[in-house]
């Protein structure tokens, strides 16, 4: 499968909520990490998910907010990743940063120069990778 989306991660679902026409998918991939999707019901039917498929999880980079220090915060992002800056790739406009993400998975953030400056991300510092569940995509091979 080729997309655009710089995240993609292989995961397994955990756990199905539905609500009024559109589901909650809940999976977890490398190292346990959970990553939840809103998708709708027809997506779930027609992707044939449930309970142990195989999905992979799309992310766009310009989807992810990165955050530095969230205490004693709580978002209502169904997605936090706590993570470590392995990268910063310098732009003209936008940086794009790359998390370790448990030493397992690579997440990228595309943020503006001046969110990368005022956070001051340097590789080795702890960062927050924040992005709501209907912002992921889901696919499965077929």
């Amino acid at each position: 499968m080729k997309s655009s989306a710089r995240n993609q991660l292989a995961g397994t679902v955990t756990h199905i909520e539905h609500s009024n026409g559109s589901c909650l998918v809940t999976l977890a991939s490398a190292g346990g990490i959970e990553i939840h999707a809103q998708i709708s019901s027809f997506s779930l039917k027609r992707l044939k998910l449930s309970v142990g498929s195989p999905v992979i999880a799309m992310i766009k980079a310009a989807s992810v907010v990165l955050a530095t220090d969230l205490a004693p915060m709580t978002l209502s992002a169904e997605n936090c990743l706590n993570g470590t800056v392995k990268r910063v790739e310098q732009g003209a406009v936008n940086n794009v940063v790359t998390l370790d993400i448990n030493n397992e998975i690579n997440l990228c953030a595309t943020i503006t120069l001046y969110s990368s400056e005022t956070l001051a991300l340097e590789p080795d510092l702890p960062a927050t990778a924040v992005f709501n569940a209907n912002q992921v995509m889901l696919g499965v091979l077929i």
